[in-house]
């Protein structure tokens, strides 16, 4: 069982080599999900890895842009996000955007594109010291967003 271990561990580091992470932090991403992120984002070069319970997270850039890949554990790709401008956004959900955060401060906005559901858009808002996220569908449905 120690040698089993000690050999995956070693392809683990020799993975981890290519991607510039320490490897702290990869041994705890599956091999599976490295090599589906390799398959997916075969130009990068770089990758900060976090495991969270429901998923792992890699953060990279690619073309100039910071972006996010999100796993499941067994190596499926959930979706990627990146912050955008409000420029950015297709018409229908950016007009239905401004009619949302009227009199309200954007912070941050963030287009998360799902293998399930497509794309949607997540704004950051404050209003009166208040601040909530936005979900905002592409056929322009605004929600507040509850994890």
């Amino acid at each position: 069982m120690k040698k089993l271990f000690v050999t995956a561990l070693a392809a683990i580091a020799i993975s981890a080599s290519s991607f510039a992470t320490p490897v702290a932090d990869i041994t705890k991403v599956s091999l599976k999900v490295i090599n589906k992120f390799k398959a997916e984002f075969s130009t990068v070069d770089q990758v900060e890895w976090e495991v969270k319970k429901d998923f792992i997270k890699a953060k990279f850039s690619e073309d100039g842009l910071t972006q996010e890949a999100f796993f499941t554990q067994d190596g499926e790709l959930i979706g990627t996000s990146k912050q955008i401008d409000r420029a950015d956004m297709p018409s229908v959900p950016r007009k239905a955007l401004n009619k949302a955060v009227e009199g309200a401060e954007l912070l941050e906005l963030i287009e998360f594109n799902s293998t399930e559901k497509g794309v949607a858009y997540y704004a950051s808002i404050q209003k009166d010291g208040v601040k909530r996220i936005l979900e905002i569908s592409s056929t322009g449905t605004v929600s507040n967003y509850k994890k």
